[in-house]
């Protein structure tokens, strides 16, 4: 684990039951003073993760729904090919450029290849399965994936396969068409398998959905930029499950960035930002590892945060963050000048009743809620200086 140090000492706060009285937590309150908030780094150690019980009438998984046509999308350097049950599907190919206008349904496309000029659009009129099958992906010039479907795709990473893909500096895209990363989706981004799912974004975001995006246990995640956010939704990011790393160094950017709600219910995710500010008609923008519209909400699951650049946040949310399970742990580093850095930042309640958090900003407040700080009856906080620890005692 690369998080050693720090949980350390979480799994020594954890033993705070069995203690009679404040006193006798002072040796861990030291070693909590002395814990190095730099060890925060990307970790790519497999997790055992709890069994999905699914919902045999949700919609969002993909075992509820059926995809009998099967379509092979297989890049080879300047080429590719497409095969399979084409009925009702036209295909246009240029080059490694693929383009795919489907009005059929049940249909999975399965896509493996190496190309370093090539580019994956799927339009349809029905939600559709994405099998990624060891597929290394390269767009100069746009998206290496480009859903232009506002229906379901549901993305499985095969078992065992790393998966690749990355966009140019630039793109040519048409003004009529959203494309807004390297994997970019109109619809609705449901991710499942045992695959490794790498994404690299250089003009705008990794990942993006103008819709939600939902990460269901098993599979691991890189998401890296340096211009936009590593994973943007419109409707809301729920995190089930997954090893999932974001890494992000533009002006302003996020790496989790949702204009609705984000929840954290399973997995393992660790996040990575030092862009600096941006000042933009008098106004101020940071970086933060977390930004959401709505609530974020924890119950279970393990997220790590580490923001450097000037005022970075690690949570900055609308509305109430909630957390009553998991660990958390926030450290901004960041210097107070055109923004304050946070660890925890939210313009409502911080309402806690479970779970284990760290929090610590080196030059501005730990913990910041523009109502209340509201801590359950059974739980303690535990202040020094900027570093905030709060935990069931």
């Amino acid at each position: 684990m690369k998080h050693t140090k720090l949980y350390i000492m979480l799994l020594a706060f954890s033993l705070a039951g069995c203690i009679s009285d404040d006193s006798d937590l002072m040796p861990v309150i030291e070693e909590w003073e002395n814990v190095d908030v730099e060890e925060i780094s990307l970790d790519y150690s497999d997790l055992a993760e709890p069994a999905e019980t699914i919902d045999p009438s949700d919609d969002d998984y993909t075992e509820n729904n059926q995809f009998t046509h099967k379509v092979d999308v297989v890049f080879n350097g300047t080429t590719a090919m497409v095969s399979g049950d084409l009925d009702d599907i036209d295909v246009l190919i240029s080059g490694a450029h693929v383009t795919i206008d489907s009005y059929t349904s049940e249909v999975e496309y399965i896509v493996s290849g190496t190309s370093t000029d090539g580019g994956l659009k799927i339009y349809s009129t029905n939600k559709y399965l994405l099998t990624l099958n060891g597929v290394t992906l390269t767009n100069p010039t746009g998206a290496a994936i480009n859903n232009q479907s506002s229906k379901h795709l549901y993305l499985q990473l095969a078992p065992g396969t790393v998966n690749s893909l990355t966009d140019g500096n630039n793109y040519s895209t048409t003004n009529t068409e959203d494309e807004k990363g390297a994997f970019f989706s109109e619809g609705q981004i449901v991710v499942s398998g045992s695959g490794t799912l790498n994404v690299n974004g250089h003009h705008r975001h990794a990942i993006a959905s103008d819709d939600y995006i939902i990460f269901r246990p098993g599979s691991k995640i890189y998401a890296t930029t340096t211009a936009g956010h590593g994973i943007k939704a419109n409707d809301g990011i729920d995190i089930r499950g997954s090893v999932i790393n974001v890494e992000v160094s533009g002006t302003a950017s996020k790496g989790i960035n949702s204009e609705a709600f984000v929840n954290v219910s399973g997995g393992r995710t660790t996040i990575i930002t030092t862009g600096q500010s941006l000042i933009e008609e008098g106004d101020t923008s940071t970086c933060a590892a977390v930004k959401c519209d709505s609530t974020f909400t924890m119950t279970a699951g393990t997220l790590c945060m580490k923001s450097t650049g000037m005022g970075g946040k690690c949570i900055n949310a609308t509305k109430t963050i909630t957390i009553s399970g998991g660990q958390l742990s926030a450290v901004a580093l960041g210097e107070k000048a055109l923004g304050a850095p946070k660890a925890l930042k939210c313009d409502e309640d911080i309402i806690i009743s479970g779970g284990r958090i760290f929090s610590y900003s080196a030059n501005s407040k730990a913990v910041d809620a523009d109502r209340e700080l509201i801590v359950s009856p059974g739980w303690q906080t535990y202040k020094r200086t900027s570093r905030w620890m709060i935990l069931q005692y």
